[in-house]
């Protein structure tokens, strides 16, 4: 046996329940095919089982198809260690074979799923400048065996000089998780579900079973139970969103490493570890929901070129999740350089047409219908539809600003939430302006520019601008100096 033959090493072998889990996603597009070979089975043996047990028993076969599948990828994963690279082979039928090299490596980032604290291993997945297919995942390696790969890939890293200061760490506290679970817009989605669910079970449940309800609550609370339980419901929605914030968030950390690349940590039962290189930040979304932005905090995410097929559909990255305000500014310029515009540029007075006049418009016509054809109460509601769009419209209408600098183009955005993307001038995929006959006549034009993300670009656009500050900024967006 030769020196490389010795290098050739396996997974840990509780990977087959991680290539078993891939394999049941793979499958998910021919699920319908499962109750027509029940009704298949079902005629051939002439409904003389039920199909209730012709279904398990399908369940068990597939379950040992998908064991079955998982051993043999186990099997056929194999990888070694060079010295400046990490060979993989993989593949049942058809074998494929990669070199994973330093200089083509986007980011290493490592996760813990549950089942990895069992037996103390990891998942590293290695991206690769490239296309669908340039993302490699080691599942279930120890510890030790990534630090060994990380020290290989990262030998010939090219050395980057720190233009934003040294090594550095930002982490949110469990105090900081209470107060973000709670301004979370989670918190808010958990008391409508369980404030419907509540609301629907006493529409669809009998008179007696609703009198009987009252009556026991009346009994543990008193007079006013009501209002107890509302309190419960409030309670228990915050604990709930409390308990998914700890999850997702807990010991969330941002550092910058002496590479210059960005770290993230973050997860409680699941941990997750991501690097981001500072060439794959395409824009800064800077975001404050309405109780964020009363209380003086934001949030941070990043518009990043992404390779991995089940990444593709998101088109940012969180940064930090919940932080003050006044330490954006300075955090954006630390950790990734981007700087804020301060001075905006907000819409001028002919623009107010188009997002107060026009919703207060469409507002009154849809409210006829809808006083003439919803019974009930429900019909009231048509008074409310007009002032509702004229509000919502102004608040859009003072939103919006911008500001363009040497470096980098400040969108600012929204409704009730306030949106500030930062895009830096050479991030830029292309950039459009469009002027409407009737804008042609107010001076008023759009524009939209796009940043790269995975297979699709993400896009930023404003209407109703004056047209100068339109063209100055269609000129100068694809310039990269």
């Amino acid at each position: 046996m030769n020196k490389s033959e010795k290098l050739i090493k396996h997974l840990h072998p509780i990977s087959i329940l991680y290539f078993m889990m891939k394999a049941g996603k793979e499958s998910l597009s021919f699920i319908w095919l499962y109750p027509l070979l029940i009704l298949l089975i079902h005629k051939q043996l002439g409904s003389q089982i039920p199909a209730l047990i012709i279904g398990v028993f399908l369940v068990i076969f597939l379950m040992m198809v998908l064991i079955m599948i998982g051993v043999l990828r186990w099997r056929a994963f194999t990888y070694q260690i060079r010295e400046k690279s990490i060979y993989i082979e993989y593949g049942l039928f058809i074998v494929k074979k990669r070199w994973v090299q330093p200089d083509r490596i986007q980011s290493i980032d490592s996760t813990v799923r549950l089942y990895d604290h069992l037996f103390s291993t990891r998942t590293l997945t290695i991206e690769l400048a490239g296309g669908d297919e340039s993302s490699n995942t080691l599942s279930c390696i120890s510890r030790e065996e990534e630090q060994r790969i990380r020290t290989v890939l990262n030998a010939e890293s090219k050395s980057k000089p720190i233009e934003h200061g040294g090594a550095s760490m930002f982490q949110l506290y469990k105090k900081d998780l209470i107060l973000h679970s709670l301004l979370s817009p989670k918190f808010g989605i958990v008391l409508s579900l369980l404030s419907l669910g509540l609301l629907k079970y006493l529409d669809i449940s009998k008179e007696t079973d609703r009198s009987a309800l009252f009556t026991n609550l009346s009994s543990w609370f008193g007079s006013n139970w009501i209002i107890v339980v509302m309190v419960i419901i409030v309670l228990l929605s915050f604990a709930l969103s409390l308990l998914l914030t700890f999850v997702s968030d807990y010991h969330f950390t941002l550092k910058r490493n002496s590479k210059g690349e960005l770290e993230i940590e973050q997860g409680l039962f699941e941990k997750k570890k991501r690097t981001i290189d500072e060439n794959r930040i395409q824009a800064i979304l800077i975001i404050e929901h309405p109780l964020h932005r009363l209380l003086g905090f934001a949030s941070i995410k990043a518009v990043v070129i992404r390779n991995r097929p089940n990444e593709q559909s998101s088109k940012t990255i969180t940064l930090l999740p919940f932080v003050k305000k006044e330490k954006v500014c300075s955090i954006l310029e630390t950790y990734t350089g981007y700087r804020k515009g301060n001075h905006l540029h907000m819409l001028t007075k002919e623009a107010k047409h188009y997002y107060m006049v026009l919703p207060f418009i469409a507002g009154c016509v849809l409210a006829i219908p809808l006083w003439m054809f919803v019974p009930g109460y429900y019909h009231y509601l048509a008074a409310v539809l007009p002032p509702g769009l004229l509000c919502l419209g102004t608040m859009v209408y003072r939103m919006i600003g911008w500001h363009q600098s040497r470096y980098f183009f400040t969108l600012q955005y929204g409704s009730l939430s306030r949106k500030t993307a930062l895009i830096k001038r050479g991030r830029i995929q292309w950039a459009s302006l469009g002027q409407t006959s009737v804008q042609e006549r107010k001076n008023l034009a759009s524009i939209k520019l796009a940043v790269a993300s995975g297979k699709e670009n993400v896009k930023f656009s404003i209407t109703h601008i004056p047209i100068e500050d339109a063209t100055m900024i269609y000129q100068h967006a694809l310039k990269t100096s």
